[in-house]
Parts: C-alpha cells; sequence; structure tokens
C-alpha cells in the first residue's frame, strides 16, 4: 500500500509539472511576436474602400486624405472616402511614407540610409536627409519626430528630424514588415508574412495581437477618430477598430 501511495503521489507531480511547463510555454507563445501560434483577436471591419492602386508600399494619413508610395515611384493622394485618386506624382521608388509637420516623407527600403522630404503639392523632393547608421524601411510620425523600421537591423528607431539623434526602442527580427503606425501609447506593425497585425508598447512589449481582415495586407494608418486602415495588395483598404 505504502508503495501504491507512493507511486501515485509520483504520478501527481509529473503530471502537476507538466500542466506548468505547458502553461508557461502558452504564455511565452502569446508574448512571441514571431509565434505563428500565438493567440490572434478579430478585428472589427467597418467597410472596405476600393482603390485602383496595387502593390507594396505604405499609407499614410494627413488629416484629410490618404498617401500612398510605391516601389515604381508612385507617390499618389486618395480621397478616404471614396478611393479615388486625387493626385499623383513621380517621386521615389518608397516602401515607406509618413505626413509630417507641414509635409512628406518617403524612404525607399532599399538600403539607403536617406530620408526624402517631397512636397505634397507638386511631388518635389524638397530635401535628401541622411539618416546615417539607420536604413529607414517603414516610417511613421510620432510629435516632431519619425518611428523609422531599419531594415539592416530590423530595429525600430525614434529620429529627431532637427538635431538627426536617434533612439533604438525595440527590435522586431523575424517579420516582414509591411506598414507601422503610432496607436495611443503604442505602435501597430504589420507583418506581411502572416498577415497579422501587432500592438507594441514604445518599449517593445506585445499588447495584442490581430488577424489581419483578409490575405496580402500591406501597410497601415490611423485618422484622428482611432479607426484603422489596413492598405492590401490588391488595392483594397480595409477600415477596421480594435475590438
Amino acid at each position: 500500500m505504502k508503495w501504491a501511495n507512493t507511486k501515485l503521489i509520483s504520478a501527481s507531480i509529473i503530471l502537476f509539472s507538466s500542466l506548468t511547463i505547458l502553461n508557461c510555454c502558452k504564455d511565452i507563445a502569446f508574448n512571441n511576436p514571431l509565434d505563428p501560434n500565438a493567440s490572434k483577436e478579430v478585428l472589427k471591419v467597418i467597410r472596405v474602400i476600393e482603390t485602383s492602386l496595387m502593390g507594396r508600399g505604405d499609407i499614410s494619413y494627413d488629416g484629410e486624405k490618404f498617401w500612398k508610395i510605391d516601389i515604381y515611384a508612385n507617390l499618389t493622394a486618395i480621397d478616404r472616402e471614396s478611393g479615388t485618386v486625387i493626385r499623383s506624382f513621380l517621386a521615389v521608388p518608397g516602401t515607406g511614407v509618413t505626413f509630417s509637420r507641414d509635409g512628406l516623407y518617403v524612404c525607399n527600403g532599399e538600403g539607403e540610409n536617406i530620408l526624402y522630404s517631397i512636397d505634397p503639392l507638386s511631388g518635389d523632393i524638397l530635401n535628401r536627409i541622411s539618416t546615417t547608421d539607420i536604413y529607414p524601411g517603414i516610417l511613421t510620425a510620432f510629435d516632431d519626430r519619425l518611428i523609422i523600421y531599419d531594415v539592416r537591423s530590423a530595429g525600430i528607431f525614434e529620429y529627431d528630424l532637427d538635431t538627426g539623434d536617434s533612439l533604438r526602442l525595440f527590435e522586431v527580427s523575424g517579420m516582414n514588415v509591411g506598414g507601422i503606425e503610432m496607436y495611443k501609447d503604442g505602435l501597430l506593425i504589420s507583418d506581411m508574412n502572416t498577415d497579422t497585425i501587432y500592438r507594441f508598447s514604445l518599449s517593445g512589449i506585445v499588447t495584442d495581437v490581430f488577424s489581419s481582415p483578409a490575405a496580402g495586407i500591406g501597410g497601415l494608418t490611423v485618422d484622428s477618430s482611432d479607426y484603422i486602415y489596413l492598405f492590401m495588395l490588391d488595392g483594397k483598404i480595409y477600415k477596421v477598430s480594435l475590438p
């Protein structure tokens, strides 16, 4: 009887330990932004906007309309409600675009350490800004600064346009970043490999993971009412809200 009790206690300890390990692994999986099996929430689709634009390249909201850049140098202003083209220029081949202060900034994501300042009325290049050791692939505005995804290091940097100073915030290695945008007190980043949107704190902690409502996600942006717009590679823009 003593032997049987000992065996039963040992089995219970093994079972408890196994469950503890499994629970720990689950927590780690949820907090791992590169884990395709991490728990995901569903975004609420409000409407779908059709556009004539397709392909890789982020989008940005300037307070009135969207801007879309592509790898063929097309920089296009789009009506937020109808998706129709307002104006379009040949600028520089790009993957990242953002509206900051009174102008547009574009980066090409092809290993250049340069930001291009673009006139939103003419499409002319106003300035070429060296970012030194940062090679911008995707960017967004943050007050008078930019948040930049560096294609070489996979780091997310805060960049001061006035001084050229930069601060490394965190790293997202393993992602194929399609878009990045400030959202409240953190960042939204889209991963084109998994059609997933991650919500990060500025210290790099993943707070939420969302499934894209459709396959082929590219860039994203946020309007003044905190609605999120997801640009798909087929040209559709999904207006969504977080659950």
